[in-house]
């Protein structure tokens, strides 16, 4: 059975390749994730909403969730607004 040898900027503590994308990925999905933030923030000081009417609005004004896509559903506003407060509580 042949084992995978790592490589040799692996084997050395370095990253592998497409690792510095991936973090560029990361760091552009969570910029985007903030300004759905901001986004919901304002249409609540509009008017208090329920979820299932902010996903409303959010579909009405043509706004692209983080994955494609424009329809949104209460589902979708919690997954982000769940993953906007774990980002919270991690930042220092």
């Amino acid at each position: 059975m042949n084992d995978p040898k790592p490589s040799p900027a692996r084997a050395q503590g370095g990253t592998r390749p497409g690792d510095a994308g991936r973090r560029a990925a990361s760091r552009r999905a969570q910029r985007y994730r903030h300004a759905l933030g901001g986004m919901v923030a304002a249409i609540v000081q509009e008017r208090p909403r329920t979820t299932a009417a902010i996903a409303e609005e959010l579909s009405r004004r043509d706004v692209r969730k983080p994955r494609g896509g424009t329809v949104w559903t209460p589902a979708d506003l919690h997954k982000l607004l769940r993953r906007l407060e774990l980002e919270a509580e991690s930042d220092p």
